[in-house]
């Protein structure tokens, strides 16, 4: 059984274990994938900004942009330590990253300034525990 974690009650207890790591695996939020993006413990709770999460304006109408008010995110410093993620061609100096088999995104990103910073938005994906 997989949740969101809109669903969860106090969700940021829940998806972090006492290693700071992520306490489930984390899957593409698409409700008929079950694609695995990382496996439990392979990721470390950061905060970041979430506004490189917005696609620049031009490449979506506005009523199907997201909210970019993230800050929470799963952090790997290789792209080898995900399970399932595709990525986009760069944009100024992000990737934007998305789920492998449905190419559901963006989920994530990649700084390309910075060679070890991956992340996943908690919010943008549900979980198995």
């Amino acid at each position: 059984m997989t949740e969101t974690y809109k669903s969860m009650e106090n969700p940021l207890e829940r998806l972090v274990n006492e290693s700071g790591k992520n306490a489930a695996d984390v899957l593409c939020p698409k409700e008929n994938c079950e694609c695995v993006i990382l496996r439990k413990n392979a990721a470390v709770l950061v905060e970041r900004d979430g506004s490189k999460l917005a696609l620049p304006e031009s490449s979506l109408p506005a009523n199907s942009l997201l909210p970019d008010d993230d800050t929470h995110f799963w952090h790997v410093g290789n792209m080898m330590d995900f399970e399932n993620v595709g990525f986009s061609t760069t944009v100024g100096t992000t990737k934007y990253l998305s789920c492998a088999d449905c190419d559901l995104g963006p989920i994530g990103y990649h700084d390309t300034t910075d060679p070890k910073e991956f992340v996943i938005s908690i919010k943008r994906a549900k979980y198995r525990f």
